[in-house]
């Protein structure tokens, strides 16, 4: 059906273009037959500027035509040099990306962004004394700093150490800056009541590749109940006796932990209930109708519980 447009063009270009090619026959013919001259030329060669001037009136007629019914034949007549300029540039930005992307394929990414520089985590409390606050980071700090070097620059990661203390003025000054916004944004978390205790995660602060300086920032989650032991996270319909496939049903659920607060480096090894999974997929083999196949949590989840287990469970919808 996508090609009706042209096949139409093509079929009204070949009717016009017989129809010129009549009309300069049977012109071409009389010429002929009367011997007419112009110019003062003789009759053959007359006969043969009206079989030229018919060729290139096809021509013309043909070219017009398609320039008037194509949007395509238009762009490419007046705008082919431009186009062919942004295929370039399309083309340089293609290999840039394609280089990348490989770059990361060869295994030269060493940390992806927003992951975990290091398996550490620290809760800080914005009811403390601010130079408290700011003691208990720039500890976190410093031992976060010493577990990436440690680690991140050996094999197979092979970064380079990160430079700075927490004793250096500036990071210092960022640390202060630090607590200031986790004071606030605990204070207005917690309304009239006592604002929750902050879990500190230090993550990547861009892609991490092999050669590059270690860099990272400090990601705050207000530590507070997330979901209770069997509440339901996520749920599927699905139909007795088809497939099962698991992996949407724990990322649906895992994507509605991480807007509740859960740390998303801490959703990525997400565990399951096994023997429950194995229960619900044998079920359904042998049921049929429609079923609500739901995934809960396993135990009380906050964000210092630093990893998920999922439950499931299997019921009739009812019509």
């Amino acid at each position: 059906m996508a090609n009706l447009p042209g096949i139409g063009l093509v079929i009204l270009i070949m009717l016009v273009a017989g129809l010129v090619a009549y009309v300069g026959d049977r012109v071409g013919h009389r010429v002929g037959r009367r011997r007419l001259t112009i110019f003062g030329l003789r009759p053959r060669y007359t006969s043969t500027i009206f079989a030229v001037g018919t060729g290139m009136l096809i021509a013309l007629t043909v070219t017009l035509i398609a320039l008037l019914l194509s949007y395509d034949v238009r762009t490419a007549f007046f705008r082919l040099d431009q186009l062919n300029r942004e295929i370039d540039t399309l083309q340089a930005q293609a290999l840039e990306q394609s280089s990348e992307l490989d770059k990361t394929r060869n295994g030269t990414l060493a940390v992806p962004n927003r992951q975990l520089i290091a398996n550490i985590a620290a809760t800080l409390d914005p009811t403390a004394p601010e130079d408290e606050q700011i003691r208990r980071l720039s500890a976190f700090f410093d031992e976060t700093v010493t577990l990436a070097n440690a680690q991140l620059t050996k094999p197979p990661y092979l970064l380079k150490a990160y430079p700075h203390k927490s004793s250096d003025p500036e990071i210092q000054a960022l640390i202060k800056k630090e607590v200031q916004t986790i004071d606030s944004g605990a204070v207005a978390q917690g309304g009239s009541g006592h604002p929750p205790v902050v879990l500190i995660v230090p993550v990547a602060a861009q892609n991490l590749f092999r050669g590059d300086r270690i860099t990272f920032y400090f990601s705050q989650y207000a530590d507070r109940k997330l979901a209770s032991a069997g509440d339901v996270l996520a749920s599927v319909v699905v139909e007795g006796g088809q497939p099962f496939n698991l992996t949407p049903l724990i990322t649906n659920a895992s994507v509605a932990l991480a807007r509740r607060g859960m740390p998303p480096p801490f959703l990525q090894s997400a565990g399951y209930n096994a023997p429950q999974v194995q229960s619900v997929i044998a079920q359904l083999t042998r049921l049929r109708g429609k079923y609500r196949v739901s995934a809960k949590a396993s135990f009380d989840l906050y964000p210092h519980s630093g990893g998920v287990v999922y439950d499931f469970s299997l019921s009739p919808v009812h019509a």
